[in-house]
């Protein structure tokens, strides 16, 4: 039997952030561990059924942050010392808890035994309807806590079985980063009945005048209140509440995927921090009283029996004072990693060619806000002899596709509040140039281009053709995500830069369409890019294309493969630190059929990528690893593979392996006979 547990990600607020420096608090008697680095202090209480801060039975017990600080400033902290332990009235961190009363709650009598996760088995009482206030449950069974710690981070290892089926492991981990902190989850599920299980995270916040931005535009079932500011994608409330209460259902999420980041901004403190998971939402709240102002963004979580499931939520911290009140125009050069010039060195000689940076011009600039032509604004600049096009923060929607122009920025506001948008009834690519005019030093920064799965568009198409390719293209710190068809699809460009950029959720409309997809370029480099989640086919595909840099990149859950790179003149191809993990076939696809042929297997080395050098790889958990045919002259350095069928797979191949790791094992294959009949010639 499967129960079903609604996941809410409930954002409160109470002491946002209204103190230079937290001072020590008295509630920090409770049981508690300290983690932090350079940035970011983060103090959690810890799991305990006689002396712990909560023990309640409505939030999971694990990660209640008392008290958060980045570069000294306080995110969180108590105001009082009174605490009652059944119930939370002084804690302001991420709290999490299944909903919809827990597993088994539905099906258990007065006496029966129901599941709260990261809290214990309940008994039911008297009430027929979960109570998130109700205190009366009495815990039976608290199961085991583990906790680690390290000096960043901190685990929490929830172990609980029951005789009525369900079972499971829940690990839950902290852990810091340089702006940040990540909360990841892993639910593993060891009992006789699947586990439909959810996640509750509060946010609090309750000093104004304060802002909640959100990645798409609202729609509001109720109404709203006059204390209320409420406009495209942003909730403001500039003053306290009054003594009453409002819930706003919010709808526009649904075009969205994913549609689970918001953020939240408090004007007066400087304070500024972006929520975001892994997850995507199948409801959105924001309640409203005199205490306290929370978003609640609902998802679903599935653990099938014998299995697990993994989801993360990001915290990204800042101060809006911090950032620069003019917007940025200049592009930020690549800082490409001198272990990476070594290497081509000892293995290419100066063979390898590297990219040349687009140029800008700066000393023209012209504004568009949301409704206005972007298009008119491009055209104009251009025509003046270049410039910059900043687009003012809000939602930017497309009835028609935007063509690119020579010699132009088209840079964003703010990035997480810079949208440009697939408009409603819209289904061509967003940004799109063809061959008949000639585009260089086009540049696309601090933005995000929003698709909605409709029709088959591109995100970015640019298409050109010998003796006047586009060149000198620049993407930085950009996300492309929701496009039907490719995210990103470059054909016939060169000196093609991607920076700090996000692609991801692309390809809808078919397995032909991929996250990112070069077709005939020279030049490419890629650094720090997510090119994860393709939804039907690749999360990067290289065809025909040659010295091409990727570094610090990662692809991640894939149904199919990884990456591609095939056919003629493609090669130089250097991945360094690329993450690879989580695909249904296989990581890294190097075929060597003729592209226009490729129902006949061919075995030509000219078809297949040539001077390969993986350094630094993470190539686990994959179906297959690396699956290659006829590729020569190339190096795996530093790597480390461990995937379910095969690590790295080679026919007719001249691959040299240097002080790297292969768990699963390596096989070679001298005959297209003898190729594995499960791993199809033609992916």
């Amino acid at each position: 039997m499967k129960i079903k547990m609604l996941i809410c990600i409930l954002c409160l607020a109470g002491g946002f952030i209204n103190k230079v420096e937290a001072q020590k608090e008295p509630y920090l008697k409770y049981p508690h561990a300290e983690i932090s680095n350079d940035e970011v202090s983060l103090t959690v209480f810890l799991p305990d059924n006689k002396k712990g801060f909560y023990r309640g039975t409505h939030f999971d017990w694990s990660g209640l942050v008392a008290k958060l600080n980045y570069k000294k400033q306080a995110y969180f902290e108590g105001n009082n010392t009174k605490q009652k332990s059944k119930t939370i009235t002084n804690i302001f961190g991420p709290l999490e808890a299944s909903m919809s009363g827990g597993l088994g709650f539905k099906d258990a009598d007065s006496d029966g035994k129901f599941i709260r996760l990261g809290v214990g088995v309940l008994q039911k009482g008297k009430a027929s309807v979960y109570e998130a206030n109700n205190s009366s449950y009495k815990i039976l069974d608290h199961g085991t806590w583990n906790i680690e710690k390290g000096q960043d981070w901190i685990s929490f290892t929830h172990s609980l079985s029951s005789d009525f089926g369900y079972a499971y492991s829940y690990t839950k981990t902290i852990r810091l980063n340089k702006q940040s902190f990540i909360i990841a989850h892993e639910l593993e599920n060891t009992g006789t009945k699947a586990l439909n299980s959810g996640l509750e995270i509060a946010y609090l916040l309750e000093k104004t005048p304060l802002k909640i931005i959100y990645p798409f535009k609202l729609q509001i079932e109720n109404s709203a209140s006059e204390h209320l500011k409420i406009g495209g994608n942003e909730i403001q409330i500039t003053e306290p509440f009054p003594e009453s209460e409002l819930s706003l259902d919010l709808k526009g999420f649904e075009t969205i995927s994913p549609n689970n980041k918001v953020t939240f901004e408090n004007s007066k403190s400087g304070a500024g921090v972006t929520v975001s998971s892994n997850q995507s939402l199948s409801r959105s709240l924001v309640e409203v009283n005199t205490n306290a102002i929370s978003t609640k963004q609902f998802i679903n979580i599935s653990v099938p029996v014998n299995d697990k499931k993994t989801w993360t939520t990001n915290y990204f911290l800042y101060n809006t004072n911090a950032v620069q009140k003019k917007v940025k125009y200049e592009i930020t050069k690549v800082d490409i990693e001198p272990e990476v010039f070594t290497i081509m060195k000892d293995k290419w000689n100066d063979e390898f060619k590297h990219v040349t940076y687009p140029e800008q011009v700066l000393d023209r600039v012209v504004e568009v806000h949301p409704g206005e032509s972007i298009q008119s604004a491009m055209d104009a600049v251009s025509t003046a002899g270049g410039g910059v096009v900043v687009l003012k923060k809000g939602i930017h929607y497309l009835e028609d596709t935007l063509i690119p122009r020579s010699k132009i920025t088209l840079v964003g506001e703010r990035q997480a509040e810079t949208i440009i948008m697939q408009g409603p009834n819209m289904m061509v690519s967003g940004i799109n140039v063809e061959p008949e005019q000639q585009v260089t030093d086009f540049i696309i920064k601090d933005v995000i281009i929003q698709g909605t799965r409709q029709g088959k568009a591109n995100g970015i198409r640019m298409s050109g053709k010998n003796g006047s390719r586009h060149n000198r293209i620049l993407f930085q710190n950009i996300t492309v995500r929701d496009w039907s068809a490719q995210g990103v699809h470059l054909k016939r460009t060169d000196n093609i830069i991607m920076d700090h950029c996000d692609f991801q959720y692309n390809g809808s409309g078919g397995g032909l369409y991929h996250n990112v997809y070069f077709l005939y370029n020279k030049y490419i480099l890629q650094s720090d890019c997510d090119m994860s989640n393709p939804i039907m086919g690749k999360g990067n595909k290289y065809t025909s294309c040659e010295f091409v840099l990727a570094q610090r990149c990662k692809i991640r859950d894939a149904n199919g493969n990884g990456i591609q790179a095939d056919h003629e003149e493609a090669g130089y191809i250097f991945l360094h630190k690329f993450d690879i993990s989580g695909c249904g076939r296989v990581a890294l696809w190097f075929p060597c059929e003729d592209y226009y042929d490729k129902y006949n297997y061919t075995e030509n080395p000219k078809y297949a990528p040539q001077n390969i050098i993986l350094n630094r790889c993470n190539v686990v958990d994959n179906t297959w690893g690396a699956m290659w045919r006829s590729v020569n002259n190339s190096y795996v350095i530093n790597c480390s593979f461990d995937n379910k069928n095969v690590d790295m797979g080679l026919l007719n191949c001249d691959v040299t392996m240097e002080q790297s790791t292969f768990l699963k094992g390596n096989e070679t294959y001298k005959s297209v006979n003898d190729w594995p009949g499960d791993v199809k010639l033609l992916w």
